[in-house]
């Protein structure tokens, strides 16, 4: 087994896998929803990494990475064959992997194609999902691309990784300078306090209140008497600095269509504990059919690791 961690665009990641199953990922990419393998290593080196990109039949691009940003170097060829030699012998700590293709200088950031005001529109999109802390960079890049209405303004998955890809260096860098423990770190422990509880607790959890509420149940554990959540939208809120909705109920009884009210109230006042546990301000007035507001909260959630 190599030494790595790899994510692709189909699934979840994949830890310590034999050379035959990457070379396996490396060979099938290029398909809708599946056009890309980034491998680190085990344990994790800061930006340190290989990965490659593939559209259709067209040809690989490959890049790796050494730490800062001038330490990036790229290249294309065609042949997967080669890629997968180069990935391989990465994974095995070898050197001809550095001269086994002729690797560049990679430009990052730079979108020729994009007039400025299509980039400046792309670059707000991006930041406000990098805000929210929740999305991998790739998740990003796929969100700015769907924020555009192809029959208006069309915006490539490659430009926009490569919007992307400096506004994420920038907030790994304003990260760094964060307080060990920030609020988002203290809603997450309450949720975890919460699931400990028996409530179904969930963050970012779908896209509005219609749909996460249709879909929580699904979410439910045995011996889960109600749930708590917060949905996308809630998210874009707090990191816009509006404070935090976190929304709650109850499960109905065997034999009744809705929860009580008081079983409503019982799962918003363990909420509610929980968050001030934490060490959060919470703004609830008792009433079952009003949500829990957490504010003023201060919205600086660490990006994900491993993107």
């Amino acid at each position: 087994m190599l030494a790595i961690s790899v994510k692709t665009e189909t699934g979840p990641g994949r830890s310590r896998p034999t050379a035959a199953e990457l070379a396996g990922l490396l060979r099938r990419i290029g398909a809708d929803d599946d056009h890309f393998v980034v491998a680190e290593r085990l344990p994790d080196e800061t930006h340190v990494y290989v990965q490659t990109w593939r559209d259709g039949a067209g040809p690989f691009r490959v890049e790796y990475r050494d730490g800062a940003p001038e330490r990036h170097f790229a290249t294309e060829t065609e042949d997967v064959e080669r890629v997968v030699e180069v990935f391989v012998d990465w994974a095995h700590g070898g050197e001809s992997w550095r001269t086994a293709l002729d690797w560049r200088p990679a430009d990052l950031y730079s979108t020729p194609a994009l007039d400025p005001e299509t980039r400046k529109a792309a670059e707000e999109q991006a930041r406000k999902d990098i805000r929210s802390g929740f999305w991998d960079v790739h998740e990003v890049a796929q969100g700015v691309c769907d924020s555009f209405d192809p029959k208006d303004t069309e915006i490539s998955l490659d430009d926009a990784r490569r919007i992307v890809a400096g506004l994420w260096e920038r907030r790994l860098a304003e990260q760094a300078e964060w307080p060990e423990v920030t609020d988002p770190d203290r809603v997450a422990q309450a949720f975890a306090a919460l699931a400990a509880k028996g409530l179904t607790a969930r963050m970012n959890f779908s896209c509005c209140s219609g749909c996460a509420l249709g879909e929580i149940a699904a979410e439910r554990a045995e011996g889960d008497r109600g749930f708590v959540f917060f949905h996308y939208q809630d998210t874009e809120a707090a990191a816009e600095g509006h404070g935090l909705a976190v929304r709650y109920g109850a499960y109905a009884e065997p034999g009744e269509d809705d929860a009580s009210a008081e079983a409503r109230t019982a799962v918003g006042r363990t909420a509610v504990a929980a968050l001030t546990a934490a060490g959060l301000p919470v703004q609830w007035d008792g009433d079952p059919d009003r949500v829990i507001d957490v504010s003023p909260l201060d919205w600086r959630k660490r990006l994900p690791t491993g993107a």
